[in-house]
């Protein structure tokens, strides 16, 4: 197989943190962030560069990894006509890392992987959810690395709100 898909993706949301034991923060790593925006910096080591993204969010609506990538293996998709389609096509699965890390200084290491949209998605045209689908975020978000929907599998992600209390202390923070 290409890449890791499945034809649904299950699992569950879970409100509140440390207030009961199917919410338990345990040992996440709490990654505080920028209050007015919620963004935190991730330090993105691609094979021919190092990249800080200082506006990064992990955002659940977002269908792939998106951050910008200038490697020559991180090659973009493109359509029929020669038109970006969003997504990145690599030749092979890319196996890749990176550190998130809070406004206050602390890190987290993050392995992820990245494979061909097009291969996926004729592979496998009628699922929904894979865990390597990623693209280029483009030039509004250049500073950007959106952590969208495959960093939530297989890991737990608290989401603090700006302002509440936790056992960790004041949101906001994203904790995993």
């Amino acid at each position: 197989m290409y890449g890791n898909a499945d034809p649904t993706a299950s699992g569950s949301l879970v409100f509140g943190i440390d207030t009961q034991s199917n919410n338990a923060l345990g040992m996440a790593t709490v990654l505080t962030v920028d209050a007015n925006v919620g963004e935190f910096t991730t330090q993105f080591n691609t094979q021919t560069a190092n990249q800080t993204l200082a506006a990064s969010i992990i955002d659940s609506g977002s269908n792939g990894l998106f951050f910008p990538d200038s490697d020559s293996t991180m090659i973009a998709c493109k359509d029929s006509t020669g038109n970006p389609t969003g997504f990145y096509c690599p030749a092979s699965v890319q196996s890749l890392s990176a550190t998130m890390q809070s406004v206050t200084g602390i890190t987290k290491n993050v392995s992820f992987s990245i494979a061909s949209a097009d291969s996926l998605l004729s592979s496998n045209p009628n699922y929904f959810a894979f865990s390597n689908l990623g693209g280029p975020s483009g030039p509004t978000f250049a500073n950007s690395f959106d952590w969208g929907l495959p960093f939530f599998y297989g890991r737990n992600v608290f989401v603090a709100i700006e302002g509440q209390t936790t056992s960790a202390g004041m949101g906001p923070y994203v904790a995993f």
